[in-house]
This record gives C-alpha cells, sequence and structure tokens, in this order.
C-alpha cells in the first residue's frame, strides 16, 4: 500500500500567474527585478502588525531564494530605500540590543579599571546622555 503521512499538493510555481499568487512566486527562486518591486510594494502597503510580520518571513526566505538578484538591486537606490523602510523595525532592535551589549561592557571595563558606583553613574550620564534613573539600571 502507498501511504503517506500527511496530504501533500505540489505546486509549480513557475506556472502561478504572479500577480495572483506573489506570496507563493516570492518563495521560489528566480524572481525577476520588476517581480521583487511589486512584492516589496505589496509588503509596503500592509499596515497590520501581523501582516507585517507574516511578510517580513516570507520576505526573508524569498531574499535567500534569490539571493543574486537581491545583490543587483543593492545599488538600486529605490530599492534599498524600500528594503530599509521594510526591515526598519528589525533593524531599530538589532541596533538597541547592540546598544545595551556596548553599555554593560563599558561598565564591566569601568569595574574593571576600579571605578565604582558614583563613578560609573556619571561615566554614563556624560557619556549616554543618560539621566540618573537610566544611568542607575546599569549598576
Amino acid at each position: 500500500m502507498d501511504a503517506v503521512l500527511f496530504p501533500t499538493q505540489i505546486v509549480v510555481t513557475k506556472e502561478l500567474d504572479k500577480k495572483e499568487h506573489t506570496w507563493l512566486t516570492a518563495l521560489s527562486e528566480g524572481m525577476e527585478k520588476q517581480d521583487m518591486e511589486a512584492f516589496l510594494e505589496k509588503i509596503d502597503a500592509l499596515t497590520q502588525k501581523f501582516d507585517r510580520e507574516l511578510a517580513d518571513s516570507v520576505l526573508e526566505v524569498s531574499i535567500r531564494a534569490n539571493r543574486k538578484m537581491v545583490e543587483e538591486l543593492r545599488g538600486d537606490r529605490n530599492m534599498c530605500q524600500a528594503l530599509l523602510e521594510i526591515m526598519e523595525p528589525e533593524i531599530m532592535k538589532i541596533k538597541e540590543e547592540t546598544r545595551q551589549e556596548t553599555i554593560l561592557r563599558a561598565v564591566k571595563g569601568f569595574r574593571d579599571l576600579g571605578a565604582g558606583n558614583a563613578r560609573i553613574k556619571e561615566l554614563l550620564k556624560e557619556n549616554y546622555d543618560f539621566t540618573d534613573e537610566e544611568a542607575e539600571q546599569y549598576l
């Protein structure tokens, strides 16, 4: 008996209408520049947070599948701007995490040099424009 573990459906993305099935075709390699542009415009038009998160996942797969074409688009100022706008929340999250790590390393370095809490607090306020409360969180 030929049985499968779960129902299976094969989708041949090259046979799909690109305009009707943008999300599915974006998951496979071989996208053309105008397809990627249309795809990015669809993502940019999304307003709901959950929709954007799902779209970001599809975009990540699409970029990996179409790395060569994306590299070519890197020089296109409009495409770079569109990608940056779409990825802005993730970029901001990474920047904040990096900032936090940098501050924690600075505090450790100050401690290693023998600085006390009062001096570290002063340095944090001077170098990061922290309030007393913000500096206190890193002690």
